[in-house]
């Protein structure tokens, strides 16, 4: 399973806050009704339709739908696609470790100023355009002592990556596979009942025939 701060951190830079707690209830199940999904959020079954749809926008759910033959109206089953949540997750992580690497590498032989009051902060090229001076409030630029910043930087590569590494680990079958599989567990719990129903014609043809239930049951379990 995909670690929730993993999970909700995708959730909110892609899809909004508010999806969070929908993604909460959904992971991990399979075919989950908008109905229960609305009840437990207190929320109108629109509006979870909605939030849904948002998801689906992405390619992050998959649902199906049923006919409520009482009312007439269709009711959709929601499942949450952790299999792509999860490269998803990874292909942004990804990103963001190339992008701060290239940052580091920038810090690291640059020179920087700032403005006293943090107007601005600008490479030496910059800071000799506006004469070392800021071009806002007119106070003149202090070099600034970056190894702070990068060390920050590299805090933020070391969670990432740690992050990549967890995801890669995960096992999470594709959503098609996992219908393939249910799909093939069907028949077997057909044929079983098949088979219980057979044995209960033998039965009933064998040991209650021309006997009353009662000596019928007696003789079959003599046996």
């Amino acid at each position: 399973m995909i670690p929730d701060k993993v999970l909700n951190d995708i959730v909110r830079d892609l899809i909004g806050e508010d999806i969070i707690p929908l993604v909460q209830i959904i992971k991990g199940k399979t075919d989950v009704s908008e109905f229960k999904v609305a009840e437990k959020l207190g929320l109108t079954v629109n509006k979870i339709r909605n939030m849904f749809y948002r998801l689906e926008e992405h390619s992050l759910v998959d649902f199906t739908r049923k006919k409520d033959k009482k009312k007439g109206w269709y009711v959709y089953f929601w499942t949450l696609d952790l299999f792509k949540l999860k490269n998803l997750a990874l292909r942004k992580r990804r990103e963001m470790v190339a992008k701060l690497r290239e940052r580091v590498q920038k810090e690291s032989h640059g020179e920087f100023f700032l403005c006293p009051d943090k107007h601005i902060r600008v490479n030496l090229e910059n800071a000799m355009e506006h004469g070392f001076r800021c071009p806002e409030c007119n106070l003149a630029l202090q070099r600034e002592d970056n190894q702070k910043t990068i060390a920050n930087i590299q805090k933020q590569i070391s969670r990432l990556t740690d992050d990549i590494q967890l995801l890669e680990s995960l096992d999470i079958k594709p959503l098609a596979e996992k219908k393939t599989e249910r799909v093939k567990e069907k028949p077997k719990k057909k044929e079983k009942e098949k088979v219980k129903k057979v044995v209960k014609k033998i039965v009933k043809k064998k040991f209650f025939k021309g006997k009353s239930k009662h000596k019928a049951k007696k003789k079959f379990f003599k046996r």
